[in-house]
């Protein structure tokens, strides 16, 4: 699945933080709400509530002060760049090296993102079979059982996608993430999301969270790609540049959490993957 590069993306009076990225209706958790996966998944034991402004409260650092002008400009010069000459790994890394020194880091990228991990969390409640409360409707396994899995990933990204600016990057994340765990052409159950494929899941819908805020960020530069197929090769090298390093990232804190993923500590969990992994990138050579 790739995403439209059509857009300009923020100006230089874009907010680093946007207002949405603080606010917003908050998912609540409920344990037990319907059938459960494979063995290997846990149970939130009360309520949980997130939003924005909870996820807001474990991100490190200040916020992101008022950007400067021109900000991108040396970013998506060097992805323009790279882009007309057809792309090379070098290439990009040094245009991520510098997107994430001109968008807040590790820390502002997860701030920007708060939208994102508070569906995110959502997702995993959904997946460990907890009922999901989002915008006054409930969903939980028991609701997808004998669905397609098209159908499943429907329900889910539409229950969990905010109603803000960042809809269409959650609302793709969610579909892309789902679309790489769950098989084709086979009626749903709630057994297939094993502890193994709920952690894959994750990595997966922060992966592309990451890739949909490049994407956006680099804005017109995408327009020195003349051909669709290089566009869609430029995507796919840098949603699995970024892949690599989340999956890398998220095994890491697995083995600080005993291996498991849950209401108490995902929302830090993605936190932590997507400031590393945009931190990462500040290590690439020149």
């Amino acid at each position: 699945m790739g995403t439209s590069a059509s857009s300009t993306g923020p100006n230089n009076k874009s907010p680093l933080l946007p207002p949405w990225a603080e606010q917003g209706t908050p998912i609540e958790i409920g344990a037990g709400g319907g059938d459960q996966g494979g063995d290997d998944n846990q149970q939130t034991p009360d309520k949980a509530e997130v939003d924005n402004g909870k996820v807001q409260q474990q991100i490190l650092g200040p916020k992101p002060d008022i950007p400067s002008a021109n900000r991108l400009a040396g970013a998506r010069k060097l992805f323009g760049d790279n882009a007309k000459s057809g792309s090379s790994e070098a290439g990009l890394k040094s245009s991520l090296k510098r997107y994430s020194k001109s968008s807040g880091g590790g820390s502002g990228t997860s701030r920007r993102l708060a939208s994102g991990i508070t569906a995110g969390s959502g997702l995993l409640g959904i997946m460990q079979g907890d009922s999901v409360t989002s915008k006054g409707q409930t969903l939980s396994l028991s609701d997808l059982n004998g669905l397609s899995t098209d159908q499943v990933i429907d329900r889910i990204a539409e229950h969990l996608t905010p109603e803000n600016g960042d809809a269409d990057a959650v609302r793709l994340a969610l579909d892309f993430a789902l679309a790489e765990v769950l098989p084709e052409d086979e009626a749903f159950d709630a057994s297939m999301f094993t502890g193994d494929v709920v952690q894959e899941a994750i990595s997966n819908y922060l992966t592309d969270l990451i890739f949909q805020d490049v994407v956006n960020g680099m804005g017109k530069a995408w327009f020195h790609v003349e051909h669709p197929s290089t566009h869609h090769k430029i995507e796919e090298e840098i949603r699995d540049l970024v892949k690599v390093i989340t999956d890398s990232k998220l095994d890491n804190l697995m083995r600080d959490n005993a291996g498991k993923i849950s209401q108490e500590n995902i929302i830090q969990i993605q936190i932590d993957v997507i400031s590393q992994t945009v931190n990462e990138w500040e290590n690439f050579d020149d």
